[in-house]
């Protein structure tokens, strides 16, 4: 049996008080302190210079690092946008922290509704582009300076600036929204007469169009008129005359409001606004686009019925060409009046104005132009039965196109001088079959194995053929001698009547 263990701290013999015993004072040299400090160097003795060095390079490392405070660690932890709102709101720049902040919510909620599939979903955010928050911060913050002082302008110029910015860098929501601002900041600046709320009309009038409000821009664009028009001296930056700058715009967007009546059917409407683009373009003074208008408006009378009206404009379109010497643009006048004359039944004057078309295009050395013109040349010919001059233009037509290698123009063109070749033979070729001799027949036969065109030579005459002698004609006309019994020797052969008898 095991014998039992005395309790730990028990009493004395007889009973007497607990005894606590401390520990004896270690030997020298032999206690746990010196067991750790001679573990210690023999660790240090252990190591290499390399990690020597090492530890002292930590070391000084560590007594570089400066003592962070509890701003500099948030600093750390925070995002660059949490840091960047927080300097704001220190500031004081409470207005310009609320436009920041709302631009990246809005971004945020936009992502979320475009979902996952969207070009939107894969594009940097905002609040992940330090560059340009910095530039937000800037420039917000210096539109709230000015914004208290009271110099709206200044307000102005910094979202103008901001607008631009986020143009060049290709974030068109970011560049309307300050588009959009400084249309409402020109409201409070009183001291320019409008000047600045025109730019601004016409600013965002320019964001609508790219963005296909039509509508919108166009009448941003009529209030930018309205403003520049009564005053005629302002001028950008560039120097160019705002007048002149709005008349262009109208044009242009009436132009393109018309294409959207063409397209649905509207003719009224349609030439309506065509009719405003020409007058602007006309107010505008720019003789190019002047005559753009003219000639669409003039290509849609014709396309109305309305043929006398349209020569006008057409005609017009030809005389800022020839003008300007653009070739191009004198081809297309010659062309469209061409067809205004066709199909009023002037067929002469259609082929006046064609046979400029196609002087114009070989001057100008245009090879499609001149096929084209040839083409419309050859037909016009083909339909008034003047089949050599047409097969020349189909010819000349075809040629051209072999040498530019249009594939598409060579077929056309192969098959009209086909069919003016064929109509310019079909005479000949009826006249042969009418005839019907054996020389014909036999050139008939010809053409047909070899395709060469042999019928613009005289219907060759027959042989002369030579009569063989029968029973009823004699072979000479001239007298024989008479001889005795020659009649019983060679009777005649009877004829049916005598067989009869």
């Amino acid at each position: 049996m095991a014998a039992t263990l005395p309790a730990i701290h028990s009493p004395g013999a007889g009973g007497g008080p607990m005894i606590h015993r401390m520990p004896s004072t270690p030997s020298k040299g032999r206690g746990p302190s010196a067991a750790i400090l001679v573990a210690g160097n023999r660790t240090k003795r252990s190591q290499s210079k390399k990690e020597r060095e090492l530890d002292q390079r930590k070391h000084l490392l560590r007594q570089q690092q400066p003592d962070l405070s509890k701003n500099l660690t948030s600093q750390y932890r925070n995002t660059y946008m949490h840091n960047l709102c927080l300097d704001m709101l220190e500031d004081g720049y409470h207005k310009s922290f609320a436009e920041l902040f709302a631009l990246v919510k809005r971004q945020n909620a936009e992502r979320e509704t475009a979902g996952p599939e969207s070009a939107l979903w894969n594009k940097i955010l905002l609040e992940n582009e330090p560059e340009k928050l910095e530039a937000l911060k800037s420039l917000l913050c210096q539109a709230e300076d000015a914004s208290r002082k009271g110099s709206y302008n200044d307000v102005y110029k910094c979202q103008s600036e901001l607008a631009r910015y986020f143009q060049r860098t290709g974030d068109k929501w970011l560049a309307d929204h300050f588009y959009g601002s400084c249309l409402t900041t020109t409201g409070k600046i009183k001291n320019d007469g409008g000047k600045m709320a025109a730019e601004g009309h016409c600013n965002v009038g320019l964001a609508m169009e790219e963005s296909g409000e039509t509508f919108g821009a166009a009448e941003n664009f009529e209030r930018f008129h309205g403003l520049s028009k009564e005053n005629g001296e302002w001028c950008f930056e560039d120097g160019s005359s705002m007048h002149s700058v709005s008349c262009n715009l109208l044009s242009r967007i009436y132009t393109t409001i018309s294409s959207e009546f063409e397209t649905a059917g509207d003719l009224k409407q349609y030439l309506m606004y065509l009719k405003r683009a020409y007058d602007m373009a006309k107010e505008g003074g720019d003789k190019k686009l002047g005559g753009e208008a003219s000639y669409r408006l003039g290509l849609a009378y014709e396309k109305n019925k309305e043929s006398h009206t349209a020569l006008l404009y057409l005609n017009g379109y030809l005389d800022i060409c020839q003008g300007m010497g653009d070739s191009a643009g004198v081809g297309k006048a010659c062309e469209a009046i061409a067809k205004s004359y066709e199909s009023q039944g002037k067929i002469e004057e259609c082929i006046k104005y064609l046979e400029m078309f196609v002087d114009t295009a070989d001057k100008s050395k245009d090879d499609k132009a001149t096929s084209q013109a040839c083409s419309n040349l050859g037909a016009i010919f083909n339909s008034l039965g003047r089949y050599d001059q047409a097969v020349d233009y189909f010819n000349k037509a075809y040629n051209i196109a072999r040498s530019m290698n249009d594939t598409e123009t060579i077929s056309s063109s192969r098959v009209l001088f086909g069919v003016a070749a064929a109509h310019k033979m079909l005479e000949a070729v009826s006249l042969h079959v009418e005839v019907a001799t054996k020389p014909c027949l036999l050139r008939l036969g010809e053409w047909k194995d070899t395709r060469g065109d042999e019928f613009d030579k005289d219907i060759p005459d027959s042989p002369a053929s030579t009569p063989t002698p029968t029973a009823t004609t004699p072979a000479s006309t001239a007298p024989t001698p008479a001889k005795e019994n020659s009649t019983a020797s060679n009777p005649p052969p009877a004829t049916p009547a005598a067989e009869k008898k």
